[in-house]
């Protein structure tokens, strides 16, 4: 999966995937016992983290990478910050992901700094 150095394709293909509605796609890109970590609460079940993305996708419709702007990866640590597009705006992300030893997403901690709804 994720070969570190390879950390903005692995970014490209995630926003790909959620673009094209491929739910699982997405899911193979994380590890058997995944974990979303969100401040209301945690997907820890593969029919968590399905419901997570069908949810997310719903929320904002018409999701596209705009642009990466920041990306640092270290040992097992891939970080990014981005600008995704909706059909609502604009939202400005940041994201946390601990991969295993295959390189597959084991907790991702998903974040939302900024918002301009069109």
């Amino acid at each position: 999966m994720m070969a570190m150095g390879n950390a903005r394709r692995v970014i490209e293909r995630y926003y790909e995937l959620l673009a094209a509605g491929d739910i699982d796609s997405v899911l193979a890109l994380y590890s058997d016992d995944a974990e979303i970590v969100r401040y209301d609460g945690v997907a820890c079940t593969p029919a968590e983290l399905r419901a997570y993305f069908e949810q997310h996708l719903e929320r904002h419709p018409g999701l596209s990478l705009h642009q990466i702007d920041q990306i640092r990866e270290a040992d097992d640590v891939l970080m990014w910050d981005a600008l995704v597009d909706t059909d609502h705006g604009i939202a400005q992300v940041v994201h946390v992901v601990i991969v295993d030893a295959d390189g597959r997403f084991r907790r991702h901690i998903p974040g939302l700094r900024g918002y301009w709804g069109g």
